[in-house]
């Protein structure tokens, strides 16, 4: 869990973690509860590398070896009358 949280550190978990402290201040400043939330929720996104879906929308990288090796199928169309 620990390496999930301080590895791949691209710029969408910068941004997201810029965001969190944003609205962290924001909320301490003036004792807003939904900048508290909203703090909390880029913040975790930011150190859980957690995406709109969970990782799910993610795409794969280049070199990911789950995807190297996948074989495309023909798409055949027919037409309906």
């Amino acid at each position: 869990m620990m390496e999930r949280a301080m590895t791949n550190w691209d710029a969408t978990r910068w941004l997201r973690l810029v965001l969190a402290i944003i609205f962290l201040i924001a909320g301490s400043g003036q004792q807003e509860p939904v900048a508290y939330v909203a703090a909390a929720f880029f913040g975790v996104q930011a150190l859980f590398n957690l995406g709109c879906c969970g990782a799910s929308c993610a795409s794969p990288r280049t070199g990911d070896p789950r995807t190297t090796n996948v074989e495309t199928k023909e798409v055949i169309y027919e037409e309906v009358h």
